[in-house]
């Protein structure tokens, strides 16, 4: 694991899929990895919630399993981040 970064997923299909999505959203990127920084996980479960359906290309472990997958992570990095801040 890296500093202040959240772990996606080490499934290629999974991964596949958030890109997918996220082009799909805002155009050519390249920000989904294995690891993120905690704003790029953030902007990626943002636009899967706004996906206008469950499609199994972009989610094939489903929509909601994988955001709550993502946002457990985001919620771990950012309780990180907190206990270092003065």
């Amino acid at each position: 694991m890296y500093d202040d970064s959240v772990f996606i997923s080490n499934h290629s299909d999974t991964l596949d899929g958030l890109r997918l999505m996220l082009e799909a959203a805002i155009g050519p990127h390249e920000w989904v990895h294995s690891f993120v920084a905690v704003e790029i996980a953030m902007l990626i479960v943002e636009a899967a919630k706004r996906a206008p359906e469950d499609r199994p290309e972009w989610f094939p472990r489903g929509r909601w399993a994988t955001i709550q997958e993502i946002e457990t992570e985001i919620n771990r990095a950012l309780a990180t981040m907190f206990e270092d801040t003065p």
